[in-house]
């Protein structure tokens, strides 16, 4: 049906402008998404397992008109959070403000109507305000990748359950509002109003070329190419260059009859002259698409760079090619870093096998893990057996050892400080190796932490000899200790009189034992008396003797007098040489005299036995007294 010139669908189009306002989108936002509603589910953080309450409630919708007829449209959400986790008693509650950002781009579809085109909503279609910096912590963080996941996963549900929904038919409307009546043939023959997402209908007034389809380029398709700022061509069936736009000309700083025909190939590398035209005939004898990568020369700088190439045929009806368009890409640079990254990824895999380490990647917002095949050789597990969660290492971690884990996760996400840990993980056979791990995380810019990676290395061989080796310095000590106390024996020779023989050299440290083994033993016994014997000192320097002096003194005053004996003469001569004041201090020759004098300072008699030996034979030599006389 005409009206004026235009067909009702052209009529529909020029309407889109004034039928859609900003003010129709908003209703029609609110009428199709919404979002207002409660969802629990449970969340693992860090190994313990927290259950969520989120409670959804959308704000009003704000329309912005964009470009090419598009809407942006930001829906508010106010969420409360509830999180009870395991092992503690109270539950936290979080306020996130969260904006749910679409784009809808309203589409002519026939006869008349209007669809309602939104785009499919991508992580970055849900945004979080700012939150204050105190709260800036791994568990916000969590949460609002887990209200994201959820707010995506309702918005896509709605948007499937309302596609029919979003198409507004405009052509009864029209026509009532213009009096008109729809021609029966053009009622039966019009396609219905599309219920497809996205489809459109070519205007019925725009110029379509009849007949065989020229092989020759249009304007509109040179315009096309010019525009282009990548190198665009096309060729003829029989494979010859009709067309290249102003960016071939500039790379090559040539003019187009140079390069149209074959000219091109004066440009390609000797070698990949060959291998380029027998991928191009190959093409053009089976109209199979022509995709092949060759090396060009670069005019500015008269170098060879690796391009890749592609062309599409274009065929007419009866399916005859009439026309191949392609496009010629520069890749030089993207080949230099990609074998720059082939370099860096071999030199990293050097370092991990060389330095026996193994590596690991988590990616926090979508809690998964990368192991490297070091890191799974020392649980013993195969890669397509590893669960990739954080959980599948966690599970793996010795129940003693995860709270460890858990603070220093914690302290590195929330604090940033240094995350450095060892714990035990069970290997496949079901031991547990020892492992010492450290890692860094990576804040975004709101300072939540998205990802992390590391290195672990396994020390269980390394624990057992520090344990071996622990147990040995254990027994050498003890014996050290045993051999101590033999070099400074105290001998109780006598009630109230100790003894300590001192044999050797006497230096600082076992001065020092002698001092404290001596007061210990003195104060114990309250002895009246202690000797020391310094028969088997070969050596005394004045250090030695400053020792011997102090220790005097400190036996003094626990009540119990110091005696020397035993000074060899050659000792004797190094403390008169040294100028060391002896007078104070009671030296004797020899224990037996010093023995005899702290009994005498006792009141204890003291004879010699060969003098009782004497006096016991003279009694039995003298005649009996005469009262035992016979007769």
């Amino acid at each position: 049906m005409k009206n004026g010139g235009f067909t009702l669908e052209e009529l529909g189009r020029n309407l889109v402008d004034l039928a859609m306002t900003e003010d129709v989108i908003r209703r029609r936002a609110t009428a199709l998404l919404p979002v207002a509603r409660r969802e629990e589910r449970e969340l693992k953080v860090l190994g313990k397992v927290s259950r969520l309450a989120m409670d959804f409630h959308a704000g009003d919708p704000a329309v912005t008109r964009g470009t090419s007829g598009a809407f942006d449209v930001a829906i508010p959400h106010a969420l409360t959070v509830r999180v009870e986790t395991e092992g503690e008693a109270e539950a936290a509650v979080h306020k996130l403000t969260a904006t749910v950002a679409l784009r809808i781009t309203p589409r002519p579809c026939a006869p008349l109507g209007i669809f309602l085109d939104v785009a499919e909503p991508s992580a970055d279609s849900v945004l979080f305000a700012d939150p204050p910096v105190s709260t800036r912590d791994y568990l916000r963080g969590r949460l609002e990748e887990e209200v994201r996941r959820e707010l995506l996963r309702l918005v896509r549900a709605r948007l499937a359950d309302s596609h029919a929904e979003r198409t507004v038919d405009l052509e009864g409307p029209l026509v009532r509002a213009l009096g008109l009546e729809l021609d029966a043939r053009d009622a039966r023959d019009a396609p219905p109003p599309s219920r497809l997402r996205g489809v459109s209908v070519q205007p019925s007034g725009a110029a379509v070329r009849r007949g065989a389809p020229s092989s020759e380029p249009d304007a509109q398709l040179r315009l096309f190419g010019n525009t282009m700022p990548i190198q665009v061509w096309t060729a003829r069936p029989d494979g010859q260059l009709n067309f290249v736009n102003k960016a071939v000309l500039d790379y090559f700083d040539r003019t187009e009859a140079q390069i149209l025909g074959e000219g091109w190939l004066a440009m390609l590398h000797p070698d990949d002259v060959p291998r380029t035209v027998a991928t191009w005939t190959r093409s053009l004898e089976t109209g199979q698409p022509y995709e092949t990568e060759f090396r060009l020369l670069r005019a500015r700088d008269q170098t060879y760079r690796e391009h890749v190439v592609s062309a599409l045929p274009q065929r007419d009806a009866a399916g005859n090619i009439v026309l191949w368009i392609g496009g010629t890409t520069d890749v030089a640079e993207l080949r230099r870093a990609e074998a720059a990254l082939r370099r860096s990824e071999a030199r990293y895999r050097l370092f991990a096998e060389a330095s026996n380490e193994g590596i690991w990647f988590w990616n926090i917002r979508e809690d998964t893990t990368e192991w490297s095949d070091r890191m799974l050789a020392i649980i013993g597990v195969r890669r397509e057996a590893w669960g990739g969660t954080f959980m599948s290492f966690f599970e793996r971690v010795h129940p003693d050892d995860r709270s460890a884990i858990q603070a220093a996760l914690k302290a590195h996400l929330e604090e940033r400080r240094p995350f450095e840990v060892e714990f035990r993980i069970q290997h496949e056979n079901g031991e547990y190796r020892v492992m010492f791990s450290r890692g860094m995380a990576e804040w975004d810019e709101k300072g939540v932490p998205f990802q992390m990676a590391g290195g672990a290395t396994d020390i269980t061989e390394q624990k057992r000899h520090q344990a071996m080796l622990q147990e040995r310095r254990e027994i050498i000590e003890q014996q050290q200790e045993a051999i101590r106390a033999l070099s400074t024996p105290i001998i109780e020779v006598w009630k109230g009189v100790l003894t300590m023989p001192v044999l050797g050299v006497l230096d600082e440290q076992r001065s020092q034992q002698m001092m404290e083994v001596l007061l210990d033993a003195v104060a114990r016994t309250r002895c009246r008396h202690a000797i020391i014997d310094l028969t088997g000192v070969s050596a005394l320097d004045a250090a030695t003797a400053d020792h011997v002096l102090k220790l005097i003194d400190a036996v003094a005053m626990l009540g119990a007098q110091g005696i020397v004996v035993g000074i060899r003469p050659e000792v004797a001569q190094t403390v008169v040489s040294l100028g060391l004041d002896l007078s104070n201090i009671k030296t004797l020759s020899n224990l037996r005299e010093g023995l005899r004098f702290a009994m005498q300072s006792s009141g204890v008699t003291v004879e010699r036995r060969r003098r009782r030996k004497a006096r016991s034979e003279d009694a039995d030599d003298a005649p009996a007294p005469l009262s035992e006389r016979g007769g």
